[in-house]
């Protein structure tokens, strides 16, 4: 379990767990998309990840014609 925090707009309080929500992440290695699986906790101007960012596969993510 990881912990995270981020800035964001916005002013209301809002507690939720999620488990279908995609990020793009950075690294020393470049740029990937991650899913994330935990709780958001969102207060004025912060957001609060408490959970778990996994890579996800490039080729699954390409869409089929």
């Amino acid at each position: 379990m990881s912990i995270h925090i981020n800035l964001r707009q916005g002013i209301g309080i809002d507690i939720e767990f999620n488990d279908n929500i995609c990020h793009v992440v950075g690294d020393d290695e470049g740029r990937f998309v991650a899913a994330y699986e935990g709780i958001i906790i969102k207060v004025p101007f912060f957001s609060i990840y408490i959970g778990e960012f996994s890579e996800l596969d490039p080729e699954v993510l390409e869409l089929e014609d």
